[in-house]
């Protein structure tokens, strides 16, 4: 494991998930870091956008991604609301 912390944005998570995207191939080579990462971070608004912008492209994909964030030890979901 590595001591690397990233953000994920939904241009590579798109990109990983659709094998069409322009950059999908990028978003493939870079998969390994994340994988090895110490901390990957990624947003409820990201999951959101993921999930809607998958939803017709491959839903089944988005819906593996947005469970695995929730799931993966060094995945951490920062969530868009504080509940007091």
């Amino acid at each position: 494991m590595s001591t690397a912390r990233l953000f994920l944005d939904t241009v590579f998570i798109q990109a990983l998930y659709n094998s069409r995207d322009q950059f999908h191939a990028k978003a493939l080579a870079l998969l390994s870091q994340v994988e090895v990462a110490a901390e990957v971070w990624v947003t409820e608004a990201i999951l959101v956008e993921v999930g809607n912008g998958l939803g017709t492209v491959n839903r089944p994909g988005a819906i593996e991604f947005i469970q695995l964030c929730y799931q993966t030890p060094n995945i951490y979901v920062v969530a868009l609301i504080r509940h007091y």
